[in-house]
């Protein structure tokens, strides 16, 4: 039995659900939040989402988590291509996303979450870091028809996961969304729309985010 521990909100959460989509597993979701309970940090160290559960052994960390996804079940659809020089365009890939797109993002979603504006300063690097990664990814991503070739893969777990909600962020709290200049990116999404599992983890986050939405505006009207 495989479970996974999350909220589909999060798009790390959403990556490995894509992966188990991908490769026919069948799976249950149970909806959980980060927690730094003694209970929850036995199974997931750190406290995040999401958490892997297979027969009752429990896996954190995406990226690891996904890796054992592709030893334990070598049946199933790849997501690490056959070729080592292949293999490494998938992890470069994902490193751009995640380091140079994800990471500064979180940071300005963090001061707004804290109703606080980001500092001129800040706001420059990270903008600055955005276009990096966009003139790495436009460098690097194939997009023929997958973004790192011609075969599904790790990096389309987190490019389609990723890229477009953290676009959406970088608009509200930037005020421009330097991830527009990937080249390709909008008939990639598009490609990967038409399948129906794919789309209905952007319907479903989409869903998660305005009631939480709806939820602070309750709250501030309210005094809370």
């Amino acid at each position: 039995m495989i479970r996974l521990h999350g909220y589909p909100i999060s798009n790390y959460y959403n990556r490995v659900k894509m992966a188990l989509r991908i490769k026919g597993l069948e799976f249950e979701e149970v909806k959980a939040g980060p927690a730094k309970d003694e209970a929850y940090l036995r199974v997931n160290p750190l406290g995040v989402i999401p958490t892997l559960e297979i027969d009752g052994v429990y896996f954190a960390e995406t990226h690891p988590m996904l890796e054992y996804l592709e030893e334990k079940y070598p049946g199933t659809t790849r997501l690490l291509p056959q070729e080592a020089a292949d293999r490494h365009r998938v992890r470069q890939l994902v490193n751009y996303i995640d380091i140079h797109i994800d990471k500064p993002i979180r940071i300005v979603r963090d001061f707004h979450t804290l109703d606080s504006s980001t500092p001129p300063a800040l706001k420059e690097i990270i903008l600055r870091e955005l276009k990096l990664a966009v003139g790495s990814i436009n460098r690097a991503a194939r997009f023929a028809p997958y973004i790192a070739g011609n075969e599904i893969s790790f990096a389309d777990c987190a490019a389609y996961c990723t890229i477009p909600w953290f676009a959406l962020l970088a608009e509200r709290h930037l005020g421009e969304n330097p991830l527009a200049d990937i080249r390709g990116f909008a008939e990639y999404k598009a490609f990967l729309d038409q399948n129906p599992d794919f789309a209905e983890l952007h319907k479903t986050a989409e869903k998660q985010i305005k009631v939480i939405e709806r939820a602070k505006k309750f709250a501030g009207k309210v005094g809370l």
